[in-house]
């Protein structure tokens, strides 16, 4: 009795001992439910009613002066590029469609500063936009300390905003 005792004893221990080793089952993975808009939230422009990204590409300026306009990123509604200077990156130049994004546009509404004859206003501390056709928003946002305010304007007056204000039309 007493060695069946034992062996059930050293059985148990044994088992414990197993399954203490096994790595344990994961947790099931929490469920995040997706929060429900709210009406001052703004909406993303709709794939269907974005401009496509290649239509966006023609406003960017032309390179000169040794300075590279490198697109980096390119999608409806959104299109980036970084200005280089000797492989320096000094600024991203991006233009997106704020067509279903009114709080973007809200910080022109008030802004007396123009550039190109449309609506610029100040992004935080490194950043100048402009607001092309009640719809597209040019920004150039310093990378480099070299870059400030003044040559950001200067950058911004290069971008086409014709071609986007054609855009902005249709």
């Amino acid at each position: 009795m007493k060695k069946l005792l034992l062996i059930g004893g050293v059985l148990v221990i044994g088992w414990l001992v197993m399954r203490s080793m096994q790595a344990p089952e994961p947790a099931p993975a929490p469920t995040a439910s997706k929060p429900t808009p709210t009406p001052a939230e703004p909406a993303s422009v709709a794939q269907k009613d974005a401009t496509t990204g290649s239509s966006l590409n023609s406003a960017f300026p032309t390179a000169s002066g040794g300075y590279k306009v490198v697109f980096t990123q390119e999608k409806d509604g959104f299109d980036q590029a970084d200005l280089t200077k000797d492989g320096a990156r000094l600024a991203a130049l991006t233009v997106s469609d704020t067509a279903a994004n009114a709080a973007a546009r809200d910080k022109f509404k008030t802004s007396a500063k123009q550039i190109g004859g449309y609506p610029a206003a100040a992004v935080g501390s490194q950043g100048t936009a402009v607001l092309v056709g009640n719809r597209y928003q040019v920004q150039a946002r310093s990378l480099s300390p070299s870059f400030g305010a003044a040559e950001r304007e200067q950058w911004l007056s290069r971008f086409h905003f014709d071609r986007l204000d054609k855009l902005a039309r249709r």
